[in-house]
């Protein structure tokens, strides 16, 4: 008799008691595992209780600038000397912070953080948290409603799931927004699913606050004949820049692009370092000891982009494809994203959430199996992760989306011969 995982999807199938014990077995651990991730998280968060006090996390950049926002300074959000001033304004007792650490996302953000500066900034990062907190509760639930095969637990597994992966652990560390890209992946997911693309692509274009992470997603998707999320992706980008325009004036955003340009070639005097990307840029740089090779980033990401790009749209558009696609595409845009950082991660546990289940349960060819998994294993492995942070060697962990990312491209490629076996690899 073959496996469980050799049936097609929709086979019938006897369960027998051996393989509803093991299942339950399974889940346990699963449960207890992701238990010990989220205990070494919560001692993480104690140890850095007093740093996160004093104004360390990336939180503070956004208070300062919502700071800036009440106080009418809008036009000079890109000022880097007042952005330093409003820094050490908040955050006076941080002695590591000798320069701005500068606020490079669009000036549509920034208005969203102005009602948290009426607080206290420590109270101010705790009410951001839970806001953070609530967007991933919204997200497991939303997921687990309209997604998820699984049982009726399926959405309280995801939110375990969800502050065990250390990219999400590593947002609400930071104070960052990561999270909140998570939750609009998601839906525009959900939406493509339910045939809602215009609907699809208005979530994406207001994830447009980290433009690196969507517009690599939404290069690859339009390969994969998913024109019909433009118009509804295009006018809310409109609005987003005519809301950009209010916040910064017209100068302002004429020399926005010039300034984040300056801020990746300084690498903001040392605050960013390029080992701490995971994506293809980060391995380079590490594979290169330490020589930003921008030539070889290129060359490289537009052979993935192409590679991608053809599986993409060779794939029928059928319900199954869109769940392997979507992911394909989410995975290979955060690879070729040119700017990345180790919370960014957190919207891959979106394909993470999609693609376990057929891991487990569906027919997967075995080499995409067993390469999926090993992605999860590096993903879902916390202390590798704090190491590699301590040695500001981050960008390692752009081995486990490669790894994925093949995994799904095997699983994708075109079957060979009859029937459901997949061909030797």
């Amino acid at each position: 008799m073959r496996s469980v995982g050799r049936y097609r999807i929709g086979d019938t199938k006897p369960t027998t008691a051996a393989t509803k014990t093991l299942r339950s077995k399974i889940k346990i651990f699963v449960f207890i595992y992701l238990g010990g991730m989220l205990a070494i998280h919560a001692a993480a968060f104690w140890h850095s209780r007093s740093l996160i006090a004093r104004g360390y996390p990336d939180f503070t950049t956004y208070y300062a600038i919502g700071t800036m926002m009440r106080r009418g300074l809008g036009h000079d959000l890109y000022d880097v000397a007042l952005q330093y001033q409003m820094q050490r304004e908040v955050a006076p007792d941080v002695t590591i912070r000798q320069n701005a650490l500068p606020y490079l996302h669009p000036p549509f953000e920034a208005p969203v953080f102005v009602p948290f500066t009426y607080l206290p900034y420590l109270s101010a990062f705790i009410a951001w948290d839970a806001v953070n907190l609530g967007a991933l509760l919204v997200t497991a639930f939303l997921f687990g409603k309209n997604v998820s095969k699984a049982d009726k637990s399926s959405w309280a597994l995801w939110l375990l799931a969800s502050v065990a992966f250390f990219p999400i652990f590593l947002t609400l560390l930071q104070g960052q927004d990561s999270i909140m890209l998570l939750l609009l992946f998601t839906l525009a997911f959900i939406c493509l699913k339910n045939k809602r693309e215009q609907m699809a692509g208005a979530w994406l274009a207001l994830g447009l606050f980290r433009p690196q992470m969507v517009l690599g997603f939404l290069v690859l998707w339009l390969f994969q004949r998913g024109w019909k999320i433009l118009p509804g992706f295009v006018p809310v980008t409109v609005l987003l820049g005519l809301l950009s325009l209010r916040v910064i004036g017209t100068a302002g955003l004429l020399t926005y692009p010039k300034y984040v340009l300056h801020a990746d070639r300084t690498l903001v005097q040392g605050a960013l370092r390029p080992s701490d990307m995971p994506n293809l840029r980060g391995l380079i740089y590490i594979f290169a000891q330490h020589s930003d090779m921008v030539w070889l980033v290129l060359t490289l990401s537009l052979v993935i982009l192409l590679l991608v790009a053809w599986r993409l749209r060779a794939n029928p558009d059928e319900e199954d494809s869109l769940d392997w696609n979507f992911s394909l595409a989410l995975l290979a845009g955060t690879i070729l994203s040119y700017y990345c950082l180790g919370h960014d991660l957190s919207i891959v546990f979106l394909p993470v959430a999609i693609i376990t289940p057929k891991v487990c349960c569906a027919e997967v060819r075995p080499a995409a199996r067993a390469l999926i998994i090993c992605a999860l294993l590096m993903l879902f492995f916390s202390p590798l992760q704090l190491f590699l942070i301590g040695r500001h060697q981050l960008g390692v962990m752009g081995w486990a989306l490669v790894v994925f990312t093949t995994g799904v491209l095997v699983q994708t490629w075109p079957k060979t011969g009859t029937g459901i076996s997949a061909p030797a690899f």
